[in-house]
Formats: C-alpha cells, structure tokens, sequence
C-alpha cells in the first residue's frame, strides 16, 4: 500500500504551488499597464512564483515516494492545478461552456489516471 503522508504531502504542497504560481500569473499580467512596469506587481508575481516553485520542488520529493518519477506526469499534475487556481482567481471558470467544463474534467481525469498507472511501485 502507498503511503498515505506521501499523498497527502504532494496533495498539499502541489496545491500550494499551483495556487502560489497562479497568484504569479495574475500578478505578472497586472505587472505592464501601459507599458510600463509596475515594480510591486512585478515583484509580487517573482515572490509567488519562487513561492510556488519550491512548493513544487518539495512536492516532486513526495512524488517519487509514491512512484510517480515522471517528469511529464509531474508537470502535467502541476498544471492542472495552476491552470484551475488562474481560471479560479480570474474568474474566467464560470463563462467556460459545458463542453469545456467536460474536457477540464476528462483532461483531469486523464492526467490522474496516467500518474496512478505509470508510477513505478514502491515496496
């Protein structure tokens, strides 16, 4: 059986790294009103982004734990989560369209399915 402090650990720290990292994203797209930088948006989105960076170096450690030694299922874990924390954040989730609610959910799905049947088992 895999370790549940495993899981829970790359739950948890994946989750603040897709959060910490869309917080980047919404920071760095406020960061150039009108062509110029604005300073303290910019750094706000560096902070977020090293913020969840080290979230998500941490979260690989568990990973591997678990089996999951894939960098593409890593990163594709990651993305899911950062790309739901931005449309989340932004609120651009709630004008998807059904269809695209479908794929979002089959894509997520898809994605777990691949790290739960590729990982490599731990005795």
């Amino acid at each position: 059986m895999k370790n549940p402090a495993n899981l829970a650990m790359v739950v948890i720290l994946t989750g603040l790294s897709g959060v910490l990292d869309a917080r980047g994203f919404m920071f760095a797209a406020r960061s150039w009103p009108g062509g110029l930088l604005d300073w303290r948006m910019g750094l706000a989105a560096i902070l977020s982004f090293v913020g969840g960076l080290s979230c998500y170096v941490l979260a690989v450690r568990f990973m591997h734990g678990l089996g999951v030694s894939s960098v593409a299922i890593q990163t594709g874990i990651w993305f899911i989560v950062t790309a739901v924390g931005v449309s989340l954040m932004d609120g651009s989730i709630s004008s998807w369209t059904r269809t695209q609610q479908v794929v979002a959910i089959a894509v997520t799905l898809g994605i777990g399915w691949l790290a739960a049947t590729t990982a490599t088992p731990r005795l």
